[in-house]
């Protein structure tokens, strides 16, 4: 009977210790934390390579959640426009206790964020070739797409990375390069030049012809000014001459 009650007793704890590892690595594995959990989401046109369930959303720079899924549109919303079926969905699991949301909260806190332009932005981490996703307000204002689906829960609005910025720009310079026709601008540049070339030859050509007559044009001009200076000296001694063609004859009386 001893015995039996010894194996017992054993048998007991056995199974209590098992249920304890159990729980154990149940809890930190993830499942005790889903009580604090606030689902939000977010939706990158680009690729996000490097991003992974389990990657880490930081609000300007704290870590404050992970990324729960990924998956496309299409498959999260068969109701969007086929052109955004491609677009990568995510969904960003928040720890209401790093951003200090009440367990009844209705999510106030991010809404008001989310008005007040709050944008996600996928950022590599270092040179592991890892990414994360960085919550923050962009320095320069951005223009939200207009999205063809009604999502779930809040959805922060995407914004472009440094790297894809730099990326779009160079694209965009190569692109003008590429539809500039450079011998067409060089043959225009030739022409014009030569054009400009004729044109100060004629002056040149057109000066030295008049170049004998500008000794009589001066004279010219010479003569015309005395001319007008003697006839303003006229008028000045005697205004009625503007209004007479002729001296008025003396009275009667004084011949």
């Amino acid at each position: 009977m001893a015995t039996s009650a010894n194996y017992s007793r054993l048998g007991l704890f056995i199974v209590c210790a098992s249920a304890l590892i159990i729980g154990a690595i149940v809890w930190f594995g993830g499942a005790g934390g889903k009580q604090f959990e606030f689902l939000v989401e977010t939706y990158f046109s680009d690729p996000v390579s490097g991003l992974d369930v389990g990657s880490a959303v930081n609000f300007r720079g704290v870590k404050v959640g992970s990324v729960k899924r990924i998956s496309f549109i299409a498959t999260e919303y068969p109701e969007a426009a086929p052109e955004d079926h491609q677009t990568i969905w995510v969904q960003i699991a928040l720890d209401r206790r790093l951003v200090g949301m009440s367990d009844d909260s209705d999510g106030a806190w991010i809404r008001d964020l989310v008005d007040r332009g709050i944008h996600a932005t996928v950022s590599a981490s270092g040179v592991t070739g890892l990414s994360h996703i960085e919550v923050n307000f962009p320095k320069t204002k951005i223009k939200d797409k207009k999205i063809s689906w009604k999502p779930r829960s809040i959805c922060v609005p995407p914004a472009p990375s440094i790297l894809q910025n730099v990326a779009d720009s160079v694209q965009h310079i190569l692109d003008q390069i590429n539809r500039m026709d450079i011998v067409e601008a060089w043959t225009n540049l030739i022409t014009t030049i030569h054009d400009a070339g004729s044109a100060f030859n004629n002056a040149s050509i057109l000066l030295d012809s008049q170049r004998g007559n500008l000794g009589e044009i001066i004279d010219n001009v010479r003569d015309t000014t005395q001319s007008l200076r003697a006839f303003a000296d006229q008028i000045r001694d005697n205004p009625g001459a503007i209004i007479r063609d002729r001296p008025r004859d003396p009275l009667a009386e004084t011949r």
